[in-house]
């Protein structure tokens, strides 16, 4: 997009840097996504040694050496530049006439003023140029603010309070005002007491400015002197941590060397022990060899004697556990016992307390509580309700929790809640867009970890749109065929339609990549049923397929027995997978596990329970089966035996009815979108109307395939089949 395309509807304000307020000069992009000027960063790191970002609050872990390498918004540097060129060329006289100029038209390359302006919109080949307002002198403009916009030559001379009108002496309008008694004064009346006040506000927010000069030096001051006490506490702790561990290195040192002692020690007498028997050892197998050659000596009867004696005298001895009574009173074992006080006294008290002016702290308490850290940013739509978990605080905190949430602009326009269960839970809502801060203390310490939480409130209604999606097909690129969206399991979207190609964009809308079916495939409608597979209606094959990550076939369902599958639903809980059927004007139900037929439910015809043309499915939380009766005009609801509960929403063309419904989906929520000519509708769980998502102007025609791709923000994508493109909407 040019400069000057960005000129026609860009506001001045959108080059001042957030943090000086002035024009940018080198403007320097954050990972955030928000910019600001070098010399600005610069000083915020010199201040604070590091970066969080004023809007969002982000930090970056950027050092100071490396800001000037950062990325510069090159679009931002540009606008700059055209801007203070116009400025600096702009002339003292309209290009037209001899009045102050107040526009730039960059088409014509002429400076006009508030009349000529006017004229050159009225001409249809000037009416879309790019125009530029200029900076105008104050005086000058009070000058002109006092002349009559119908009379131009004519001076203002009254002011109506009542109608908040002003008039000059040819104005006609002034007269019905007298005659009606409205409260008229002089124009110059007027202008004195609007300026007045003006000066009265300008001085009451002179002092507030000053003040939140001195609480921000205050602050300050604060901040420098906290981290000064946060360096010296951590060498405190650190040497603390190194005295205690030493101690115990000395005291463990010691017990390691009685250790040692009592196993030398032990050792020894082990050693003693095993020498003795091993030296009666020695004496038997000695005495056993020699009475072995006894054998028939008879002359060796008295040694023989000899031998007996001395080998029952052993044996005696090792009968009477000798051997064993005299290791025993010298065995010694050591064991460990460590000091349970020691153990007590650091699981109670811990290494140390944290003192501050407010009080004590234990250490353990700072780790508990905090933000959930999926809730520290979110994003949410206008009117969206939204939870923040904090995680639970010591039962002496109980309702010392508080909280406040403030928009940017100091607006309070929303509710909230807090539940105390095993986390605290703030609930809440916001009803004014733009950027919220979310304040979280717990009564002792200042901000729970993680607060402030930031809260985006964005718009309702029409967000993106993907046009062109022709060119992004490899086949088929002039055949309109979209009819499917799914959200897949990388947060992007699948687009599908009567080919074998699946299109992946993101959530805003970029492509990201092409996918390819096996050969001769057709997949309309899709379906994602977790473990990474898919199941999806083949409109060449006639059947549903099962695919793998990769989307490789896995199993087929339906063969033969269905005739034009379209929408199709798997329940997780009872494996039941539901087929929409145009062709057999019914929906077939399959077990998902072994692709057998469990039968099926409605029969051809109008009656409550029966179906004409039956387009999508969707299952409940309760388990329930919703059908987009297409044919029939309306949606009906079955229990999870194929029972009729009832006609959930009937047929008609206003909003909160449904005409030729073709697309279903049910919301975290489990609220019901439904997609049906030229129009997306959300209702509740018991078919009540909500509200119409979109806006007759958005476009949509022949909306089908829906998909929820978000929670928060709530997001639902719609294929509009008509038009061929994809529609992604806040609601």
């Amino acid at each position: 997009m040019s400069a000057k395309t960005v000129l026609k509807v860009f506001d001045k304000r959108d080059l001042e840097c957030p943090i000086c307020l002035q024009r940018f000069t080198d403007p320097k992009e954050l990972e955030c996504d928000h910019t600001y000027c070098l010399r600005c960063l610069q000083d915020l790191m010199k201040k604070h040694g590091k970066i969080q970002c004023p809007k969002c609050r982000q930090m970056h872990g950027i050092k100071i050496d490396e800001l000037k390498s950062m990325k510069s918004n090159e679009t931002l540097s540009n606008l700059v530049e055209c801007v203070d060129k116009i400025e600096s060329e702009q002339p003292e006289i309209c290009s037209s006439c001899n009045n102050q100029p107040k526009h730039h038209c960059s088409e014509c390359q002429m400076y006009l003023c508030g009349q000529c302006i006017q004229q050159h919109k009225k001409f249809p080949a000037l009416k879309n140029h790019s125009l530029y307002t200029l900076d105008t002198n104050i005086e000058e403009d009070s000058q002109d603010s006092l002349k009559c916009k119908n009379h131009v030559d004519k001076k203002l001379e009254d002011y109506c309070l009542t109608c908040n009108l002003t008039a000059c002496e040819d104005c006609k309008h002034i007269v019905c005002c007298y005659r009606n008694k409205h409260e008229v004064i002089q124009m110059q009346t007027a202008l004195n007491d609007i300026n007045l006040t003006v000066t009265e506000t300008m001085d009451i927010a002179e002092n507030v400015r000053e003040k939140l000069k001195e609480r921000l030096d205050v602050i300050t001051k604060n901040r420098t002197e906290l981290e000064s006490s946060l360096k010296l506490s951590r060498t405190a702790i650190e040497i603390h941590e190194c005295t205690i561990i030493r101690k115990v290195q000395e005291e463990s040192k010691v017990m390691m060397e009685n250790l040692t002692q009592i196993y030398e020690e032990q050792s020894k007498v082990i050693n003693i022990h095993v020498e003795n028997i091993e030296s009666k050892l020695t004496q038997v197998n000695s005495l056993m060899g020699s009475i072995n050659k006894m054998m028939n000596k008879p002359t060796e009867t008295e040694n023989l004697a000899l031998y007996q004696t001395t080998i029952t005298a052993v044996g005696n001895e090792v009968a009477a556990d000798e051997l064993d009574k005299s290791f025993a009173k010298t065995r010694i074992t050591p064991k460990f016992i460590p000091s349970s006080k020691l153990a007590e006294l650091i699981n109670h008290e811990g290494v140390g307390k944290l003192i501050t002016v407010g009080g004590v702290h234990q250490v353990n308490k700072l780790i508990n509580v905090k933000v959930n850290k999926k809730d520290e940013n979110i994003s949410v739509t206008k009117g969206q309700p939204f939870s923040v978990k904090v995680s639970s605080l010591a039962e002496s905190d109980v309702g010392q929790l508080k909280v406040t949430l403030t928009h940017k602009l100091g607006a309070k326009s929303a509710t909230l809640q807090v539940n105390r269960k095993e986390k605290y839970t703030i609930t809440g809502r916001c009803n004014l867009e733009g950027d919220w801060q979310m304040d979280i203390t717990d009564g002792v310490m200042s901000h729970v970890i993680g607060s402030p939480v930031s809260i985006k409130v964005q718009p309702l209604g029409l967000v993106h749109t993907i046009d062109n999606i022709s060119e992004y097909k490899e086949h088929d690129k002039n055949k309109n065929s979209l009819t499917n969206v799914v959200l897949g399991t990388d947060g992007c979207m699948l687009v599908s339609g009567y080919s074998r190609e699946l299109l992946k964009f993101d959530q805003s809308g970029c492509f990201v990549s092409r996918l390819q079916l096996p050969q001769n495939v057709s997949a309309p409608y899709m379906h994602h049923i977790g473990n990474g597979h898919m199941v999806y209606t083949d409109r060449v094959n006639i059947y549903v397929v099962m695919c793998d990550n990769q989307y490789q076939a896995i199993q087929t369902f339906g063969k033969g027995v269905l005739k034009l599958p379209l929408g199709l639903i798997v329940n997780q809980e009872t494996r039941i997978l539901y087929v929409a059927d145009r062709g057999c004007h019914c929906v077939f139900k399959f077990n998902i596990d072994d692709g057998s037929l469990l039968g099926k439910i409605g029969s051809e015809g109008s009656k409550a329970g029966q179906m004409k043309e039956p387009e999508d499915v969707a299952v409940t939380k309760d388990g329930h089966l919703i059908v987009a009766d297409k044919a029939n005009n309306r949606l009906q609801i079955f229990d999870v035996n194929g029972k009729l509960r009832k006609i959930l929403v009937g047929s008609g063309k206003e909003d909160g009815k449904v005409w030729t419904p073709y697309g279903l989906t049910i919301d975290m929520d489990d609220n019901i979108i439904v997609s049906s000519m030229n129009k997306l509708q959300l209702f509740d769980q018991n078919g009540k109307f909500i509200k119409r998502i979109d806006k007759e102007d958005d476009g949509l025609d022949y909306p089908v395939g829906i998909a929820v791709i978000s929670k928060r923000p709530r997001r639902v994508a719609v294929v509009n089949h008509g038009a061929q493109n994809v529609k992604i909407f806040n609601y």
